[in-house]
């Protein structure tokens, strides 16, 4: 490769266009992080030059480009393998330089910085060779509006008028407008320092316009790294990036499945469009938890969907490594249910196809089981069945969706069951990688095949709890304490929407339910033990111990739509009751309505308790 210091004139001046490959990360430079810094080291070169008429070189960074094969009497090209989001913002800004110049109407300027942002028609055979610089695919029209618009009012039009101008695209918008406010400020004195003031009243305007040229032309500089045909320039990019803390891991894959498919003579354009195009919103490259992590989306789906089509753990900080080993390795794959991509297309093809079941997952719609599945495993606090669930909702719906219903069901009733009795959750990664496996080599997915595997295991870390180790834990363990609180809450919600009329929609929860201790856990003022149970100490201990115990298991536990007055929540039930009543408009309060609350002590917690249990025990089964 050669490296050589060049000025921004020496770059954009001569009839060339720079491609930044489709395959490339969008646009995403932003004003606190980037734009910002950038124009306060090009307004100190301003300002210098503009008082003592002259300004030492600054260095703008590193571009690294690769020359493309022209066909003969068409411009030359080059594509820009790292420092698109450098190059782009330099365009920008002189765009900005450029509608300034026009609307000042400083015909020389606007010709100069006219040469710098486009190449004359008379010399090009395609309109995008018009550019100097020609954005990735998803920045295009966002940037040709900038480019045509001439001023952000002009701009603002276009947008209204077309909207889906600036989808995904409002860093490009934006970032013009901050350059072109910049600009105007400085070249109209606002951003003039105090103390310069004697010397700087007398410049003109035409001598700011001569300091913005001068520095354009002479001072900013960048690094411009060109690769020859030998060099191996995916590995250049990986290692350009491997410490970004932008550049995703998608966008390593991106770039490495593209350039293999554009290898492989592959319609990149039309793969781009078709499949690709659905990753570069800003919905992709928002972070969200992953177990005890917070990441990128689309990061997120992909080591999902990689754990699935390897079935095997994979990683986060490995995922790139992982993804370019198994896309090498695939054609000594065997699938049986699951196809198994053999070239970049169809890795590129496979991967959107996953992408719009995750997506299913962010917004179950209409599919209530599924909703309902999601939104309780974020109280079991685990993200490993995820591969799994892409699996078979890809598998099975539309089409076999009650049996895909079913599965999910089972699925829940093992996580929930294992919740309450309080069994540890480290080895569900591997369980549910191997489930899958198993599903794959039997060739077929089938609610009894899965329920038998669920069952079969006696292992500690893996086996499905029956209704006997249900029971006690519902009966006789604390729920209170001993859970999180969020997970009691769920327990509970589950409880309310089975309560819910079959022949009723199924309506959503109230925001801000909160646990409500029926017998208060500080009973000892209004909720005196029994003079039977005070008759000496020993027994008298014993049925403390009693009480202390059954007030936090869930006979004695519902749900409220707002907290209670802290004197009304411990109130002797007399008092309590009717406030409770009047705070729980939930099914869950159904019970106390009826007789059998008349009174409340701990046969009467024991005994709701078993009328709660009976109620969970439907709701997670035991599989048949």
């Amino acid at each position: 490769m050669e490296a050589n210091t060049r000025k921004l004139e020496r770059i954009f001046d001569q009839t060339i266009t720079y491609q930044v490959p489709l395959f490339q990360r969008p646009y995403v430079w932003s004003q606190e992080a980037n734009w910002e810094p950038l124009w306060e080291d090009i307004q100190a070169l301003l300002d210098k030059h503009l008082l003592v008429g002259k300004a030492h070189p600054h260095f703008l960074g590193a571009v690294v480009l690769e020359q493309l094969a022209n066909p003969t009497g068409s411009i030359e090209s080059r594509q820009v393998i790292d420092g698109q989001q450098r190059f782009t913002t330099l365009q920008l800004f002189l765009i900005a330089a450029r509608d300034h110049a026009a609307a000042d109407g400083k015909s020389k300027y606007i010709e100069r910085f006219t040469s710098l942002v486009e190449n004359r028609r008379s010399m090009i055979d395609f309109d995008d060779e018009v550019f100097k610089v020609w954005p990735t695919n998803s920045n295009r029209a966002a940037f040709k509006a900038v480019h045509d618009a001439r001023s952000p009012a002009a701009l603002d039009k276009a947008i209204k008028q077309k909207p889906s101008i600036a989808d995904g695209s409002n860093n490009i918008v934006n970032a013009y407008k901050f350059f072109h406010t910049q600009l105007r400020d400085w070249l109209t004195g606002k951003l003039d320092d105090d103390q310069d003031q004697t010397v700087l009243s007398t410049k003109s305007l035409d001598d700011r316009y001569d300091s913005l040229w001068q520095v354009v032309k002479d001072c900013l500089q960048v690094v411009v790294i060109d690769l020859d045909k030998d060099d191996e320039t995916q590995v250049i990019f990986e290692t350009l990036n491997a410490r970004g803390e932008d550049l995703l891991p998608a966008d390593l894959i991106k770039n490495y499945l593209f350039r293999r498919a554009a290898a492989d003579k592959e319609n990149v354009e039309k793969l781009y469009a078709d499949h690709w195009q659905q990753f570069e919103t800003q919905w992709w490259r928002d972070v969200v938890k992953q177990g005890r992590i917070t990441r990128p989306r689309v990061d997120v789906f992909i080591n999902y969907y990689l754990a699935m089509m390897t079935m095997d753990d994979v990683k986060s900080s490995h995922l790139f490594n992982a993804f370019k080993a198994f896309a090498d390795s695939s054609d000594d794959i065997a699938g049986s249910l699951l196809v198994i991509p053999k070239t970049s297309a169809e890795h590129i093809a496979q991967l959107a196809r996953y992408a719009e079941v995750f997506k299913t997952f962010s917004d179950a719609g209409k599919h209530q089981r599924l909703a309902a599945f999601l939104d309780r495993l974020l109280a079991i606090d685990t993200t490993t069945v995820l591969p799994l669930l892409l699996y078979l909702y890809a598998e099975m719906v539309p089409g076999r969706e009650a049996e895909f219903d079913q599965i999910i069901s089972m699925i829940e009733s093992y996580l929930f069951r294992r919740m309450i009795c309080g069994l540890t959750t480290k080895n569900y990664n591997r369980f549910f990688l191997d489930l899958l496996k198993a599903i794959d080599k039997e060739g077929k997915v089938t609610v009894g095949f899965v329920a038998e595997y669920l069952i079969k295991s006696t292992a500690e870390s893996s086996f499905f709890p029956d209704n006997s180790k249900f029971e006690v834990a519902i009966k006789e363990l604390p729920l209170y304490g001993r859970l999180a609180q969020y997970r009691v809450r769920a327990i509970l919600e589950a409880l309310e929407m089975h309560a819910q009329s079959a022949f009723s929609p199924v309506l959503a929860l109230p925001a801000g339910l909160t646990i409500e201790h029926v017998m208060p856990q500080t009973w000892q003022t209004f909720w005196p033990l029994s003079d039977a149970d005070r008759a000496d100490p020993v027994t008298e201990q014993k049925a403390s111990q009693r009480r202390n115990r059954l007030i936090n298991t869930i006979g004695n536990l519902t749900l409220v739509t707002s907290s209670l007055n802290p004197s009304l929540s411990n109130s002797a039930w007399v008092d309590k009751r009717p406030e409770l009543l009047k705070y729980g408009k939930l099914n869950l309060m159904q019970y106390f309505h009826g007789s059998e609350a008349d009174t409340w002590d701990e046969d009467k917690i024991e005994i709701r308790s078993q009328n709660l249990y009976e109620q969970l025990r439907a709701i997670w089964p035991e599989p048949k």
